[in-house]
């Protein structure tokens, strides 16, 4: 192999000095960067000289890239209103009329399920117009009773002078909604036999409004767990009313007899 010793290689004529095809011309030692050009996209290079951590490159031309600088903590890439380049985005939170305020699950309990403002982040205020507590259950003993009242400054209303009771009946095929079981003391009530699976939905009117009763709308529908008794279906709906308007802030599910084996409660509020 020849060497050529020279400080300086000049060309001869023309635009430059041309290595053959078939050739290599290798350099063994680096070029400062600021001695190369700049490689534009065309020869497959991006024809930008610097980047920041967190730059994406997208094409403004078909030989032509730029960069969009990172965006902000938890924004997402999107599409610019002229469909022509990426943009960040901050996404708004989903928002709804209905909202999902607090839910519980219990199992074996035979005390009290409270749902209370401002405990846990239950909110029961005018911030909802209207409330839904909607629950799914399995019995594990005859008698496993949800009592539903309403609640007054974190206590149960349960005076029979104030409350229009009435009590639904699960067990045996009997379904019925008495008026007049004021030992109950509740605005609704939802009973199962041991095996039995069921659901209800209570819908609550006027709980923050002191001008007027606060009135609930119970639905249901359990199945016999048991053998052939699968197939029995008892439901029915019934509806109750507190006498005395005033400010209701809590939800109070008394469990006064029998045993839950397990059961699901959800609140939910419809704003106004």
């Amino acid at each position: 192999m020849s060497k050529i010793k020279v400080n300086e290689i000049e060309k001869a004529s023309g635009s430059g000095i041309t290595v053959p095809t078939g050739s290599t011309f290798t350099i063994t030692d680096g070029l400062a960067v600021s001695s190369l050009p700049t490689v534009t996209v065309a020869k497959g290079g991006t024809n930008l000289t610097s980047f920041t951590a967190g730059d994406l490159l997208y094409a403004t031309g078909s030989t032509t890239l730029a960069k969009l600088p990172k965006g902000t903590a938890s924004q997402t890439l999107k599409m610019n209103s002229g469909a022509s380049a990426p943009e960040w985005a901050t996404v708004a939170a989903a928002t709804s009329d209905w909202v999902k305020i607090a839910q519980t699950n219990i199992t074996s309990n035979t005390g009290n399920v409270q749902f209370i403002n401002g405990t846990g982040g239950v909110v029961i205020d005018s911030t909802y117009r209207i409330y839904k507590l909607i629950g799914s259950y399995r019995g594990d003993t005859n008698g496993a009773e949800f009592l539903i009242r309403v609640m007054n400054s974190g206590s149960s209303r349960t005076s029979s002078y104030l409350c229009e009771a009435f009590r639904t009946y699960y067990s045996g095929g009997d379904s019925r909604a008495n008026a007049t079981d004021r030992i109950v003391r509740s605005i609704g009530g939802v009973q199962a036999s041991a095996g039995q699976r069921g659901n209800f939905e209570a819908t609550f009117f006027n709980m923050s409004d002191a001008d007027h009763n606060t009135t609930a709308h119970l639905q249901f529908c359990a199945v016999d767990g048991s053998g052939e008794a699968e197939n029995q279906v008892n439901n029915g709906i019934s509806s109750g009313v507190y006498q005395t308007p005033e400010t209701h802030n809590g939800i109070d599910l008394a469990m006064t007899s029998g045993n839950v084996a397990e059961a699901e409660l959800t609140l939910i509020g419809l704003k106004g």
